[in-house]
């Protein structure tokens, strides 16, 4: 059986920076599912297992210190980068963090401490039994997910009509 390639999930506001790191960490053999909004990607983590998440500071709705807390309580064992443009997180940033790494430092870096911590989660689970996610977990997830792009799309045609007009054809 062959060896599957480690799945990322990587969280950032700026969907240019998040193409030029999913082709990049593509390129490393990673399985990368991206997301420009932290709320959404929570219901992504609860639906997936995701070997490791690489996450921006700076973003709307909450920081990474947040989102990596958020991350923490549904799968205590996935490793958690913080990848940000600031030289050092805020004092009051949550510890859910297994590593924190600059924007500006060379990406090869992030494959390498991305690579060291998924090595080191895998040996630490080795010894324990990890349980599947449950169908019951699955459904709300999968309806947060329909739900947050259904809420993406009416945003983004409210920005470019002005206002949304829906109608509602009855079923006879």
């Amino acid at each position: 059986m062959g060896q599957r390639n480690p799945k990322l999930l990587c969280v950032d506001d700026d969907q240019q920076s998040l193409s030029v790191r999913r082709v990049f960490l593509e390129a490393f053999g990673f399985d990368v599912t991206t997301c420009s909004s932290p709320r959404l990607s929570l219901r992504y983590a609860d639906l997936t297992e995701y070997s490791a998440a690489i996450l921006d500071f700076q973003m709307p709705e909450m920081n990474g210190g947040e989102l990596a807390e958020e991350l923490k309580k549904r799968n205590p064992q996935m490793p958690i980068v913080i990848l940000s443009a600031l030289s050092a997180l805020p004092d009051d940033t949550p510890n859910s963090y297994d590593a924190f790494m600059c924007k500006g430092e060379s990406g090869f870096a992030l494959v390498n401490k991305v690579q060291e911590l998924i090595a080191t989660a895998e040996k630490d689970e080795a010894a324990a039994e990890r349980k599947p996610l449950g169908v019951m977990r699955k459904v709300p997830a999968m309806a947060g997910i329909v739900a947050g792009i259904v809420a993406e799309k009416i945003e983004s045609r409210r920005g470019h009509h002005g206002s949304l007009h829906l109608t509602k054809n009855p079923v006879a």
